[in-house]
């Protein structure tokens, strides 16, 4: 049986394609579904099916998820052709009509030999928070794994609430970064990806050693960290 694992979030800026990085770093053999309004997953090439969104989240507020269904068409046609286990990142304004679709869809991709597991990030942020038990209790019904990740990136959770959020996922955390300028700079043109691939005898030539050192530190602990806060979703994956 295919899996395929669902990276969601409806609100913005909480860190969803670092995490979607991260699995792809942890797993390294699994293609990526990207359906977001633009193409962000830039870095990983040929490993990524991108599929542009384009319904507004007033049209799919107003239709009940409607207007954006024959944009998914596209999207459950490449989930029930994997063969291996598939990261989806789906874009914000986005998350709850493709679990809702889903949702119908669920004993059609058990029959197509399809397990779809689900991760949804949260943060600190308002709302974040408002919209994580919502896409965790969408996803209930026939999600065959539910995971969490808080991303720390603007202060922790309160943890009754993170309780709270999460009932029945797994949890995890990935603690806020500080970081160089120049580590945030290759971070964001290059991706996790990136980081294994780093000259320490180039960057210490450019930014001096001590500078130099401190990039490459950087760096490799997010990188590490972040692929130790999808761990459990990612052996999911695999097994």
């Amino acid at each position: 049986m295919a899996r395929i694992l669902l990276v969601v979030q409806d609100k913005g800026g909480v860190g969803k394609s670092i995490v979607a990085r991260a699995l792809a770093e942890a797993v390294p053999e699994a293609p990526l579904i990207e359906v977001d309004a633009s193409k962000r997953l830039i870095e990983l090439e040929d490993r990524v099916q991108f599929f542009p969104m384009r319904a507004e989240r007033a049209a799919i507020e107003r239709t009940g998820g409607r207007a954006a269904r024959a944009e998914f068409d596209p999207v459950i046609t490449a989930m029930t052709a994997a063969s291996l286990p598939t990261i989806a990142d789906v874009g914000a304004n986005t998350s709850a009509s493709l679990l809702t679709l889903l949702a119908d869809l669920a004993p059609d991709l058990s029959d197509a030999g399809i397990a779809v597991g689900v991760l949804v990030v949260v943060t600190a942020e308002p709302g974040a928070l408002a919209e994580a038990p919502r896409l965790l209790k969408l996803a209930q019904p026939f999600a065959a794994a539910r995971f969490l990740v808080e991303n720390r990136l603007r202060g922790e959770v309160d943890a009754k609430t993170l309780a709270k959020i999460g009932a029945g996922a797994t949890a995890t955390a990935l603690a806020e970064q500080v970081m160089e300028d120049k580590a945030v700079e290759i971070l964001q043109a290059g991706g996790l990806a990136s980081i294994p691939q780093l000259d320490a005898a180039k960057l210490n030539e450019r930014h001096g050693l001590a500078l130099g050192s401190r990039i490459r530190r950087d760096l490799t602990r997010f990188r590490a960290e972040a692929m130790a806060a999808v761990k459990p979703a990612a052996e999911w994956l695999v097994g």
